[in-house]
């Protein structure tokens, strides 16, 4: 019965310290820079132009903190599923600790199991994928912001379509489709400020 208690408590551990990384990363994964930098026109007049950089400031936030969510999902899952693999084998081979031979081979066993679980479901759940994407568009987003920054917010609705691809193919690689979709007609935001 200690050795359950133990257990369980080693796991409410683990998921506790999990909850409190992703807590003190949320704010570090915000892309501060960006958010310092997009002040200089959120502080202007033009209403266009404070629209669409909020936009890219809540596009870029949501990605960041997606990816966050799912690379701790991915790597804790992998690493989570390596580290009970590893301890199913010390079970068996240590013997000071497990005297009881039926308590150790069954505890080995549950170990093994929620280990293949983990990984069936890491690996069923595209959690790799996921992280990917999100991370990908977040880059992708976060370039936007610095062209919509060096062009001083001019044309700022001209930025929107580039956002708008960003998480477009953010949401057709989380499905698996390496569709672009492209529509013809659209334009680069660069391309649509020199227009």
């Amino acid at each position: 019965m200690k050795l359950k208690h133990a257990l369980w408590l080693s796991l409410g551990l683990v998921v506790l310290a999990g909850v409190g990384y992703l807590i003190a990363v949320d704010s570090q994964l915000r892309g501060g820079a960006l958010d310092d930098a997009m002040q200089t026109v959120l502080d202007k007049n033009d209403v266009d132009a404070v629209t669409v950089g909020k936009a890219i400031l809540a596009s870029h936030r949501e990605t960041r903190q997606i990816a966050s969510i799912w690379s701790f999902l991915y790597w804790g899952f992998a690493w989570g599923a390596a580290a009970l693999s590893a301890l199913a084998g010390l079970v068996l081979k240590v013997e000071s600790f497990f005297p009881d031979e039926k308590r150790k081979r069954d505890l080995a066993a549950l170990l093994t199991v929620v280990s293949a679980i983990l990984v069936t479901i890491s690996t069923g759940g595209d959690f790799q994928r996921k992280w990917q994407a999100n991370r990908t568009a977040s880059a992708e987003i976060e370039r936007t912001g610095y062209a919509f920054l060096e062009k001083n917010g001019e044309n700022p609705r001209g930025f929107l379509l580039e956002v708008g691809n960003s998480l477009e193919k953010r949401h057709l690689a989380i499905l698996g489709s390496s569709d672009s979709r492209k529509a013809e007609g659209r334009t680069s935001p660069t391309s649509a400020v020199k227009q």
